[in-house]
Formats: C-alpha cells, sequence, structure tokens
C-alpha cells in the first residue's frame, strides 16, 4: 500500500470521471470480480464502462430480475458481485430486494435515480425508484457528487457486511451519472485494505444443512426478525460512523450521514439530499454575503434516518424547509414526510416545510431555491399544514384537504 509521506493517508491521483464512471471504479478497485447486469438509461453508462475492465466479468441478464436474482446466488457463494439499476428496472427487482433483506446479504447496489412511469414515461431524475423500497431493509446513500459515489460504495460495503443487511448507494441521473467531474481515486491497494474479504455469518454449509429463507414455525418469529431487521437498521447510523472514521484516517475525506454548510448561526435552514444540495448551496452562499442567516443541511441517507446528527445541527426557533425530489402523491415529500414523523417532541418551536422539486428533471435553480428562502422567511405554523411545489413557475402551495372540483 502507497502511502503519502507528508500527510499519512493513502497514495492517490485525481482523475475527471462521471458519476458512473466513478461507482465502476469503485466496485473493481474494491476487488469485486462479478457484475450482474441489464441495461436501462441512465445507469448503463456504469454497464459501459465495467465492460472495458478485464478483472471484472459482466454477465448480461435477460432482466433486471434474473439480474438481483442472480446476484443473490453469488453472495450465497460468499463472494461480492456488482450490480446497479434505474427507474424501471429497480421496481422489477423488488420481489427479489425483500428476500434479499430478509436473507441478511450484505449486496451494494448502485442507482441512478430516474422518473417512474407515472403520469408519462420521461428520463430526468427523481427518487421516488429508490424511495419505494425504503421499507424492504436495505440501507439507503444518497450523493451529491462523483466523489461521493466512490466513496458510499466503499463505505456502504464495510457496513452493510457489518450489519448483514444490503444498501443502495444513489445518484440522480444525469445530473451525477453523466457529467463529469475531478475526483481522488485511492491507491488500490489501500481500496483493497479499507474493504477486506466479504464477511458474512452463516453462508450455506454442506457439513451444516440448515433451511435459509424458509417459512417460519410461528408469527412470533417472524415478528421477532421483523424487529431485529428494524435494531439493525438503526444501529448502523453507529456503525457508519465507526467505519468512516477509520475511512478519514486511511482516505483523508470525513463522511458522515448529514454535511452542514453555514449551520452555526442558521435561523433558516434547508435540508437537501442529491444534485439538489448545489443550487441550494450556492444560493446561501450569495444570502450569506448578504448577512441572512441562512443555513444547508446534506442528507447522505435515509435507512438510517440521522436522527441524531440532524439534532446535532438544528435548534429551537428555526425555519426548516425540506427539498424533496420524489412525491408521495397525496401526501407530499418522503424526505418531509420521515423528518417531521422522527422530530416530532425532540426539536421544540421550528417551523418545518415540505418543498417539492425537480420531478422528472425539473431544474432546481439558485434563483428558484432564493424564491423558497423569502418565503420561508415569512412562513409560520400555518404554512406547515400546505404541500409545497417548486418548479419553472415558481413556488405554490396546495392545501392537504382542498376540494377536487
Amino acid at each position: 500500500m502507497a502511502i503519502n509521506q507528508d500527510s499519512g493517508i493513502a497514495s492517490s491521483k485525481r482523475v475527471i470521471v462521471s458519476g458512473a464512471e466513478a461507482m465502476s471504479l469503485a466496485y473493481e478497485l474494491a476487488g469485486v470480480r462479478i457484475a450482474y447486469v441489464f441495461p436501462i438509461t441512465p445507469q448503463t453508462e456504469v454497464l459501459e464502462t465495467m465492460t472495458r475492465s478485464e478483472r471484472v466479468r459482466v454477465i448480461p441478464s435477460d432482466s433486471e430480475y434474473n439480474a438481483i436474482a442472480s446476484a443473490e446466488g453469488v453472495f450465497w457463494g460468499g463472494e461480492r458481485c456488482a450490480i446497479y439499476t434505474s427507474s424501471q428496472g429497480l421496481v422489477l427487482m423488488s420481489e427479489v430486494m425483500w428476500e434479499v433483506a430478509g436473507n441478511r446479504l450484505p449486496m451494494v447496489m448502485g442507482v441512478f435515480n430516474r422518473a417512474l412511469r407515472g403520469p408519462a414515461w420521461t428520463l430526468g431524475p427523481q427518487q421516488n425508484d429508490s424511495l419505494f423500497m425504503r421499507d424492504t431493509g436495505w440501507l439507503q446513500f444518497f450523493c451529491e457528487t462523483a466523489q461521493d459515489v466512490f466513496d458510499f460504495i466503499l463505505l456502504a460495503m464495510r457496513v452493510a457486511e457489518r450489519v448483514c443487511l444490503p444498501a443502495l448507494v444513489c445518484g440522480d441521473g444525469f445530473y451525477l451519472s453523466h457529467q463529469k467531474e475531478e475526483i481522488e481515486i485511492p491507491d488500490e491497494a489501500a481500496v483493497r485494505g479499507f474493504v477486506g474479504e466479504l464477511a458474512v455469518p452463516d453462508l450455506p454449509d454442506s457439513s451444516h444443512p440448515a433451511t435459509f429463507g424458509g417459512v417460519v414455525s410461528t408469527a412470533q418469529q417472524y415478528f421477532s426478525l421483523s424487529e431485529r431487521m428494524h435494531r439493525d437498521v438503526v444501529a448502523s447510523q453507529d456503525v457508519f460512523l465507526e467505519v468512516a472514521k477509520g475511512f478519514e484516517v486511511l482516505f483523508g475525506r470525513r463522511r458522515t450521514l448529514t454535511e452542514p454548510y453555514a449551520m452555526e448561526d442558521a435561523e433558516l435552514v434547508l435540508i437537501a439530499s442529491g444534485a439538489s444540495c448545489g443550487a441550494a448551496r450556492e444560493e446561501v452562499m450569495r444570502r450569506r454575503r448578504r448577512g441572512q442567516k441562512v443555513g444547508l443541511l446534506k442528507l447522505c441517507s435515509i435507512r438510517p434516518l440521522p436522527v441524531g446528527e440532524m439534532l446535532r445541527h438544528l435548534r429551537p426557533g428555526q425555519k426548516i424547509a425540506v427539498l424533496d425530489r420524489n412525491l408521495t402523491t397525496g401526501v407530499g415529500g418522503i424526505f418531509h414526510c420521515e423528518i417531521s414523523a422522527a422530530l416530532r417532541g425532540l426539536v421544540d418551536d421550528i417551523v418545518l416545510l415540505g418543498c417539492i422539486t425537480g420531478l422528472g428533471g425539473v431544474d432546481l435553480t439558485p434563483e428558484a431555491t432564493g424564491e423558497l428562502i423569502d418565503y420561508l422567511a415569512a412562513a409560520g405554523p400555518a404554512q406547515q399544514g400546505l404541500v409545497h411545489f417548486l418548479d419553472e413557475e415558481g413556488l405554490h402551495a396546495v392545501g392537504r384537504a382542498e376540494r377536487c372540483n
């Protein structure tokens, strides 16, 4: 392993890559030798990059369903497998995703979020595909940059194998999958040393016959297994932070499940995930230069939901808007709903609004973010009962009990 003598961290090189290329590189440098794939836009860029590697055997499947079922077999055999998808492909995998989580297999899947076939077909980014899986038992991490993608693939491997649960590493399609940026790629030996060998307890062993994934004898057994999975998802917050400490020592980059920006004295707070953070951060910088106390809290995970980290950055009296590039039709944004439920009773005297933006790839600009900040500054408790939409036509709100004519 090559170590930089000045910094004491693993040697690295800076390269210009897309998020898709960063994902492929992370799997390859981690020593993954098998990938089960089925092409779908915008994930196909990962597949095309990986096929150029001589060290990864890329096996085409006849559907996304068969891709994940085959990858599950690789893990049962005691080896890691690369797998990645998007949109309708992820939904097609859903039946097997419940099984992978229930079997406690630490599969790490890359997802470039794309809108589902709802009111129409579109190739634009939207997070509903991965968030549709939030009840399955899979951990879910969200990335803003190609560096995030590379780092979180490695971190997810370690965390997933510690808690014996699978994980999704997600990024907004096209914004992240196709755009190129400069990132640091560490020495391969250091990456291998960080992820180590696959460690999964209780894999099938012919010398010790056992039943895996069978029918339980009692309802109480099923209940207990479900509760245990819940406890392990919650515990993965602490596991992540522990793994991230080792990551920082080796690679020099600090990783947490939330990333605060200008939050020290913030009175107005935006909470966002993925590519939306770029426009939000740009507008927060502008407002700070004007003397307005605005901050951004970047959310890197929804499973686990990092409640403890959020509480360290939020305080009574703040006005908060959660930006969601997703929609639970008839309810509002998924991140907003989850955060509202989690913070209830834990932070007093806050105004917490939800704002839907970016659906189907509608661009979130700093100027549009500024309109939301102005609205937030004047908002009160009454506005918490509204679902806000921010699109190319501006900001508008819908009441939760609005009459349909």
